[in-house]
């Protein structure tokens, strides 16, 4: 009898110490009690939002010009100098004649004898035939006419080149307003052909050259408004829009950059070379309703805010315990004996086991701990009902719900709400909290994200494993919350 009495203790000891390591595996230390934080909110606001593509460059001007002699001529006079401002057409250079007084006095003299030869043979012709002059005599005194006749007429065409060549080269005008930056030429020299005597840049019309992306490239646009702030100028933003982008990338990194051309709508005080920013806008929205971007989270392709409640509506929103995962079911699925210790630790069979609900949407919550299986069931059906908590796609983290709502345009920091709130509603931001016996902290999502950790990790940690007689436990079957 006492030796049945001995392993009867013995049996009772080891099941003490199973449940002394289960319980400080599955239940949270009491010197570890987490600091509750404080409600974060923000009120739904009327607001703008703008969504852009930004990126950096230099300034640069729009239209330099070079400017080149048409023909070869001796320069007159150079109209301006170096840094002059110059308007469209304004006369940059003059020519001089060429020198040909003497060739083209020489030309007009044979010219002259040439006529005196004609009408000499001319009269030659008369007289032979007046005298009956033979056949052969008149013929050749008609081609002696004609000779003279076709020497005349070069002669003429070599003095209208003459009169050409001593018209000077036209004026060279400015091709457009700018400012000269470099004059190679002067008065008496002689200019060749083609040769580069001006160059000049417009000063006024400056533009910013930016990389885009090529998964932003498709929104830019011509004409897209933009902003272009300067380091050297940081008190003042400067307007301008897209006018140019370009049809050929180049790789960075794997990645195709795409130059983007933002011209300035005013550029006074900005120099050629200045350090800039510049943000496209892509599209703008104004005096919509906006909430910061953090306080949306996706679950399944549907958007939702959490929102603070009184204590009254908390508990209204808990729902029924059948629902919200309540009490683990009764019998041998709450931690009774299972057949074999098979299927020890499954969910309950209610609508909700602190995974998914109805709908694919998540169940945040604070669900009861279903108890603690005897040991022929292996520890199974331990703490099922997990998280399951609240009515279907509500999160009933303490002082919260949950709320579905329909999202538009989106930047870095706020985000468009197009239904399910109203001006002037609480929305709850995520904060970070900290546990008070240790160093670590970890992010309250505070409902966030799909039931987030408001009721703890939902459905975590099916496999257990390892346990008496039952083998494969369910441990935290339907999650951590409740404990």
């Amino acid at each position: 009898m006492k030796k049945k009495k001995k392993i009867i203790i013995s049996s009772a000891v080891v099941v003490i110490a199973i449940a002394g390591v289960l319980s400080y595996v599955f239940w949270p230390d009491s010197g570890k009690q987490v600091n509750a934080a404080p409600l974060n909110t923000s009120a739904v606001t009327k607001g703008d939002i703008l969504v852009g593509v930004s990126g950096s460059g230099s300034v640069s001007a729009i239209n330099s010009e070079s400017i080149r002699t048409k023909e070869a001529g001796e320069v007159d006079t150079v109209m301006v100098k170096k840094g002059d401002v110059v308007k469209k057409g304004d006369v940059l250079i003059t020519f001089v004649a060429a020198d040909m007084e003497d060739k083209l006095k020489t030309a007009e003299k044979s010219l002259a004898n040439l006529k005196t030869e004609l009408a000499n043979k001319q009269e030659n012709y008369k007289t032979l035939a007046m005298n009956n002059g033979s056949d052969e005599e008149l013929e050749s005194a008609k081609t002696a006419i004609d000779k003279a006749n076709s020497d005349i007429a070069e002669q003429q065409e070599s003095i209208a080149d003459i009169h050409e060549d001593m018209v000077p080269p036209d004026p060279l005008t400015a091709p457009i307003d700018g400012t000269i930056t470099a004059v190679n030429i002067t008065d008496g020299e002689q200019a060749q052909n083609g040769s580069e005597l001006f160059t000049m840049t417009d000063y006024v019309n400056l533009s910013v050259t930016v990389q885009v992306d090529e998964l932003d490239i498709p929104q830019i646009k011509l004409d897209q408004a933009s902003t272009i702030t300067l380091d050297a100028l940081e008190d003042k933003e400067f307007a301008g829009k897209v006018i140019d982008i370009a049809k050929e990338g180049t790789s960075s990194n794997g990645v195709s950059l795409f130059n983007v051309t933002v011209g300035l709508n005013d550029s006074e005080g900005v120099l050629v070379g200045m350090s800039a920013e510049v943000a496209i806008t892509i599209e703008e929205k104004t005096d919509i309703l906006t909430v910061p971007i953090e306080a949306v989270s996706e679950v399944g392709g549907k958007y939702f805010v959490n929102v603070p409640v009184s204590e009254g509506d908390t508990g209204a929103a808990a729902g029924s315990s059948d629902a919200a995962g309540g009490q683990a079911p009764s019998g041998d699925e709450s931690g009774g004996q299972f057949p074999s210790g098979d299927a020890a630790g499954g969910p309950p069979s209610g609508d909700m086991a602190g995974s998914q609900a109805a709908g694919g949407e998540w169940q945040g919550g604070e669900g009861q701990s279903g108890g603690r299986g005897a040991r022929g069931g292996g520890y199974g059906g331990g703490f099922t009902g997990g998280t399951a908590g609240g009515r279907t796609g509500t999160s009933t983290a303490s002082g919260q719900k949950r709320v579905a709502v329909e999202v538009g345009i989106h930047n870095e920091s706020s985000i468009e709400i197009v239904s399910g709130l109203n001006e002037g509603d609480e929305v709850i931001i995520p904060t970070v909290i900290s546990t008070g016996s240790s160093s670590s902290q970890q992010t309250q999502m505070q409902g966030g994200m799909g039931g987030g950790f408001g009721g703890g990790m939902t459905g975590g940690f099916s496999g257990g494993g390892g346990m008496p007689s039952g083998g494969g436990g369910g441990g935290f079957s339907g999650g951590g919350g409740g404990r």
